[in-house]
């Protein structure tokens, strides 16, 4: 039985430690970005990613939210699948856009934003990009994660500005 055993262990622990020891090779942050144009001045691109009043209008984070309240710089909301509470809060703003910090199922906060620019002044559209950046733990759960973020996080990301870019060239 204890012949058995030991080479069984042995196995784990060596598995063990060569996942370890991959995991260690990948970064411990991870960024996911998407963008579109949008035909829409970039104040009034601006002015709709400030006010957080307006997100659950085009942001899917909302879709799909309960009891949102909006204080100050934050906006926070239930889930109406678990109830737990999450918050978005503005960091900083400038002309160029704006910086979050996002707190998803009590997790740890993660830092968010929005660059908006007119990146060709012969064109009458606006770049306007959202990333999330993650800072990872030295868990290899974590940084398997990290390599399929853009795959979980992105499809939501663009449906967003997506939305976003709707409801501002419709509002021209």
């Amino acid at each position: 039985m204890l012949r058995l055993i030991k080479p069984a262990l042995l196995g784990i622990t060596g598995l063990m430690i060569v996942i370890l020891l991959i995991s260690a090779l990948l970064p411990n942050h991870v960024m996911t970005s998407k963008w579109v144009r949008v035909h829409a001045p970039k104040d009034s691109i601006l002015g709709e990613v400030r006010n957080l009043e307006g997100w659950h209008e085009w942001n899917e984070l909302l879709m799909n939210a309960a009891d949102i309240q909006v204080r100050d710089s934050s906006l926070s909301w239930t889930s109406t699948s678990g109830g737990i509470r999450n918050i978005i809060t503005i960091k900083g703003s400038t002309d160029m856009g704006l910086s979050t910090e996002i707190s998803l199922n009590n997790g740890k906060p993660f830092t968010s934003g929005f660059s908006i620019e007119k990146r060709d002044p012969s064109m009458d559209s606006v770049q306007v990009v959202w990333f999330i950046v993650e800072e990872l733990r030295w868990y290899p759960w974590e940084k398997f994660y990290g390599m399929m973020a853009a795959d979980v996080k992105g499809p939501l990301m663009q449906q967003s500005l997506d939305r976003l870019k709707m409801k501002l060239e419709k509002g021209q």
